[in-house]
């Protein structure tokens, strides 16, 4: 009998310490719009804060997209496990296996979401015990009769942060904020912390003509820089507002005494370009668009550490299973980067970064050297990232550009054959393979 109580003590001991899991995850931002990243007079405190309380990791990629709303594949990637190509074959009727949630529940997780839904598979009402309200990947507006959309969200997961404080069963709460995402819209003190004629803009947003072969730009010709520190300023307020509510949920999670013990994750979908490179849009694959905050905090994980390796972004799915102890199945294409969080280090997650947009662009980053390529206009671009980090030197032009770029296609070939990737590069760029 004392056995049996022991081992029925054992259990719920085990089932207690498995950390809650938050995913917080916004629309079109990029790491430019995060304080603790660096660039510019952001106003991020609390995301800033998780930050210092954890890990971060400024070369986040996501791989690509097939539609020009690019949060659709990257939520879909990140949900399912599986890279762009197999992730663009996903319906409702066909998925390569259960869901981010469905795989947390089956751990015993009481699972609640709120916000953006925007992921190609299962709806969110058919995988989650909970959810609040769910709103469109394209709002008309965020002044909704209840309020703005914003503030909506974090009060809904600060809502459930306070019922789950009553019961016993760990939970997963993903809050999937709309903005930065247009139109934004948002109170006048947020727009007044960010005075147009103070925006600082990056050194590859110039007056011009746009990047002839971004099909995607929100924007027309020439390129205006004082428009782009308007939409600068707009995106800033935007981020601020949604960090505030981030700092509700913060403040939550500690009054209710479920800090300590929770995962925190903070990411984007992937970025956005306002005026970068000739690009006023996400449909690009520089860096500032293809990259996206990622912080991970939780119990045993280091604090305050910046890590450089490039990763996905979708790989945060293995990584939560691998948290809570949970097998990573055979399918799943992307890593854990639960060693990588645990014991920092330089080393590399992958050898090279593929990334894809439609038909109409690829790239690979490997080493110092990244590849842009526009296969149905026969051209690309070729930057040494750590010499140039903004992409505005194209190294194609030198003389001894070939021998990198015949090795950077090496490696790119190697990934179409990894992720089913039936675009004949050969065709655009056979110089290189001879």
């Amino acid at each position: 009998m004392k056995q049996l109580l022991v081992l029925v003590f054992l259990f719920s001991l085990s089932t207690f310490a498995q950390p809650n899991i938050i995913l917080i995850e916004s629309d079109d931002q990029s790491n430019l719009a995060v304080g603790a990243y660096g660039f510019g007079k952001i106003n991020t405190p609390n995301i800033d804060s998780l930050a210092e309380s954890g890990v971060y990791f400024t070369n986040a990629y996501n791989m690509g997209c097939w539609s020009p709303a690019v949060c659709i594949p990257s939520r879909t990637m990140l949900f399912n496990g599986v890279h762009l190509w197999e992730a663009s074959k996903i319906n409702k009727t066909r998925v390569p296996g259960p869901s981010l949630t469905e795989r947390l529940k089956g751990r015993g997780y009481e699972t609640y979401f709120t916000g953006k839904w925007h992921a190609w598979g299962k709806s969110a009402k058919e995988t989650f015990d909970h959810f609040g309200t769910i709103t469109p990947g394209q709002l008309k507006t965020y002044n909704a009769p209840e309020g703005h959309y914003t503030d909506i969200v974090g009060n809904e997961a600060v809502s459930f942060i306070n019922d789950a404080a009553k019961k016993d069963d760990p939970f997963f709460l993903y809050v999937a904020f709309n903005a930065p995402h247009v139109p934004r819209q948002t109170e006048q003190k947020y727009y007044d912390m960010y005075p147009k004629d103070e925006v600082v803009l990056p050194p590859s947003v110039k007056k011009g003509p746009l990047h002839p072969q971004i099909k995607y730009n929100y924007t027309s010709a020439p390129l205006n820089p004082n428009t782009m520190r308007g939409r600068y300023q707009q995106n800033n307020a935007m981020v601020t507002h949604m960090d505030d509510r981030i700092g509700d949920i913060l403040k939550a999670l500690k009054e209710k005494g479920l800090y300590e013990n929770s995962i925190i994750i903070f990411m984007s979908d992937h970025g956005i370009s306002f005026g970068e490179n000739g690009v006023a849009g996400k449909v690009c694959l520089y860096d500032v668009s293809a990259k996206a905050p990622l912080i991970i905090k939780g119990p045993g994980i280091p604090k305050n550490i910046r890590l450089r390796q490039r990763l996905y972004l979708q790989d945060i799915y293995p990584t939560i299973l691998d948290f809570v102890g949970a097998d990573i199945p055979d399918y799943m294409d992307f890593k854990s980067l639960k060693t990588v969080i645990e014991k920092p280090s330089e080393d590399d997650v992958y050898n090279s970064i593929y990334l894809a947009m439609f038909d109409d662009q690829r790239s690979i980053i490997q080493d110092d050297y990244k590849l842009i390529m526009y296969p149905k206009a026969k051209v690309a671009e070729l930057y040494n990232l750590k010499k140039d980090q903004w992409e505005t030197n194209n190294l194609m032009v030198k003389s001894n550009s070939k021998p990198i770029v015949k090795k950077l296609l090496k490696a790119f070939v190697q990934w179409q054959q990894e992720t089913g990737d039936a675009l004949d590069i050969r065709l655009a760029f056979p110089e290189y393979f001879n």
